[in-house]
């Protein structure tokens, strides 16, 4: 009996993701630029030509890999929420994290690569995800929303490195720096939080 569309969608569905597992394991561990879409198709048990059927090229690849993983991030955050729904989408932001390490091992790996990462604030859409922060921060802090900036850039970023990198979670456990971090902020803004 032939399949039906809907099957054909969902097994179609099931291959992308694959080859996406796949480039994001191997770009995570032995880089873009080293990485072939050779290598990707042989990790994935298909053929090249299959690959290219999914994606155009290597950096299609990447910019889909990007989008799908940090789009929980964005979709936490826009300028309008009130300070309460800002800490719960860092906490938000701290478990996605935690729970895809390989895909914020290879964010933070790309994003040190020039070659790589000039791409890659046009590839993940960042701008506008900037502009909505900047947005947020002015309404919230005013003159000294840069400030504020940079201290939640640097908050997340540290989180994301130690998260994602520290494979010795019972030296450095993420689950009390993110505590920690959390306590830190809640004390720090607990005159914008209504009780």
């Amino acid at each position: 009996m032939p399949r039906t569309k809907e099957q054909n969608m969902i097994i179609r569905a099931e291959k992308r993701q694959l080859i996406m597992d796949s480039a994001l394991h191997l770009f995570a561990e032995n880089g873009f630029e080293s990485t072939s879409i050779d290598n990707i198709a042989q990790h994935a048990g298909i053929s090249k030509g299959l690959l290219y059927s999914y994606f155009e090229c290597k950096d299609d690849l990447l910019y889909q890999i990007l989008v799908s993983g940090m789009q929980t991030v964005t979709d936490n955050f826009h300028p309008e929420m009130t300070m309460e729904e800002f800490l719960t989408s860092i906490e938000k932001t701290f478990d996605h994290i935690a729970k895809n390490r390989t895909f914020f091992k290879l964010y933070t790996i790309i994003s040190v690569q020039p070659k790589v990462s000039q791409n890659l604030v046009k590839m993940v859409g960042e701008k506008n995800f900037h502009s909505q922060s900047i947005s947020f921060f002015k309404k919230h802090f005013g003159e000294k929303a840069i400030e504020e900036i940079i201290l939640y850039a640097t908050i997340t970023k540290g989180y994301s490195i130690v998260a994602t990198f520290s494979d010795q979670q019972n030296v450095f456990p993420v689950d009390l720096l993110k505590n920690t971090i959390m306590n830190f902020l809640r004390e720090r803004y607990k005159s914008d939080i209504r009780v």
